[in-house]
C-alpha cells in the first residue's frame, strides 16, 4: 500500500519571516522603557495664590448718608464703599486671575440681603449663567435696580420692587460683566456689586482683608484687584453721590511646581 503524507504537515509550523518579527517584537517590548518615551502627566492643579489687600495709613472719615424710614434705616447710614477692618485690611475687594488657565466658573449662587436698609454682601461673585437671590428683610418698600456697568455706560440687568418684608426674587445673569446694584425706593446709599463671570480663579477679600484663589496649575499669571473708589466727585439729582472711578491694580505672580505664591496690594 502506498502511504500518503499530507504535505502542509511537512511545512515549518511558522516562517522565517515571523520567526523574525516575533524575537523582534520579544526585544521591543522587554526593553520598550528605552526606547519609547514615558507619557507625561498633566501638572497638578493644586496650587493657591493668596495674600491681601490693606490700607496705607488711617482710613478716612467718610460721609454718611442722611436716612428716610429712620425707625428701619437708622438716621444715618454707610455708603459701603471702604470697609477697612483690623490692621488696614480692606472687605469686599474683587481679586481674580486676567489670564485664567482652562476651567468652568462653578461658584455658589448668591443670596444678596436688604438689612437696615443696606445690602449684604457688598461685594459677590456668581457664575455667568446663574440666579441670585435677593431678599428683603426690611419692613420697608425697596426697589433692586441691577446695572451692568462698564465705564460710564450702564445698562439694567433687572429692575423690580420688593415691597413686603421676606419677599424674595431670583435673578438670572446671562451676560458677563461687573453688575452694580442699587435701591431706586429713596435709599440712595445703598450699593452693592456682582461680578458675573465664566472665570472659575476669583475672590473676594474677607473683613481681614485676605483672600485665597486655589487650584492653580504652575505658571505665571496676572493677579489684578479691583476695588469701586471711595471718593465723592459730585452728586446726582435726588442726592445719590457720584464716586470716583474703580481702582485697578495688577501684579505678575509665578506659581512654582508643588508650591503656592504670595501677592498683596495696597490702598492708600
Amino acid at each position: 500500500m502506498m502511504k500518503v503524507t499530507d504535505a502542509r504537515l511537512r511545512e515549518p509550523f511558522i516562517s522565517k519571516s515571523d520567526l523574525a518579527f516575533l524575537i523582534l517584537l520579544c526585544a521591543v517590548t522587554s526593553f520598550g522603557f528605552l526606547l519609547i518615551p514615558q507619557s507625561q502627566k498633566a501638572p497638578a492643579a493644586g496650587a493657591s495664590i493668596t495674600g491681601s489687600v490693606r490700607f496705607s495709613g488711617a482710613a478716612p472719615k467718610l460721609d454718611r448718608a442722611k436716612c428716610i424710614s429712620p425707625e428701619v434705616c437708622g438716621k444715618t447710614h454707610s455708603y459701603d464703599r471702604l470697609v477697612v477692618g483690623k490692621n488696614g485690611g480692606v472687605e469686599y475687594t474683587l481679586v481674580y486671575i486676567a489670564n485664567p488657565p482652562a476651567g468652568k466658573a462653578n461658584f455658589p449662587a448668591p443670596t444678596i440681603t436688604q438689612v437696615d436698609c443696606g445690602y449684604t454682601p457688598h461685594m459677590a461673585i456668581a457664575s455667568r449663567g446663574a440666579s441670585v437671590t435677593f431678599v428683603n428683610k426690611d419692613p420697608v418698600l425697596h426697589n433692586v435696580h441691577g446695572y451692568y456697568f462698564i465705564g460710564n455706560d450702564r445698562s439694567t440687568a433687572f429692575n423690580f420692587a420688593q415691597p413686603t418684608k421676606d419677599q424674595s426674587s431670583d435673578q438670572q445673569l446671562r451676560k458677563a460683566g461687573m453688575v452694580n446694584v442699587e435701591c431706586d425706593a429713596g435709599h440712595t446709599w445703598m450699593s452693592s456689586w456682582i461680578w458675573v463671570t465664566d472665570n472659575p480663579y476669583a475672590a473676594v477679600t474677607k473683613a481681614d482683608g485676605s483672600y485665597s484663589i486655589d487650584g492653580l496649575p504652575p505658571g505665571t499669571y496676572t493677579v489684578v484687584m479691583w476695588h469701586e473708589g471711595w471718593k465723592t466727585v459730585d452728586t446726582q439729582p435726588g442726592g445719590r453721590p457720584v464716586f470716583s472711578g474703580a481702582i485697578v491694580e495688577q501684579h505678575q505672580v509665578t506659581v512654582p511646581a508643588g508650591g503656592g505664591a504670595i501677592t498683596d496690594f495696597e490702598l492708600k
